[in-house]
């Protein structure tokens, strides 16, 4: 029984360290990317226009949360969003201002 619970504890452990891991590197990711485009600027959740905040709570983007956004000033602007699901998967997401779905 002591082995099953030492076993468990590690498995435990390797599981959030590689989670916490997974987290730092999305984090380091963007941050290079900031850097090698001034023109994508970070802005707040709620900054963003009202029709992509709309799209966001549909039913397409369920099990999805929001952590962040962008502002990408190209020749015709759009907006970046990084969303987290429960597994901890990253997926970023562009918008225009109509809240349409850059592909």
């Amino acid at each position: 029984m002591k082995k099953f619970i030492i076993a468990a504890i590690a498995i435990t452990t390797t599981v959030f360290a590689n989670a916490q891991a997974e987290t730092e590197t999305n984090k380091a990711r963007t941050e290079v990317a900031d850097a090698n485009n001034p023109d994508r600027v970070k802005i707040k959740l709620e900054e963003l226009p009202a029709a992509v905040r709309k799209v966001l709570t549909e039913d397409s983007f369920q099990g999805w949360t929001a952590k962040a956004a962008y502002i990408v000033k190209a020749e015709k602007p759009y907006y970046e969003v990084e969303l987290v699901n429960t597994k901890s998967e990253l997926n970023v997401v562009k918008f225009n201002e109509d809240g349409t779905v850059i592909k």
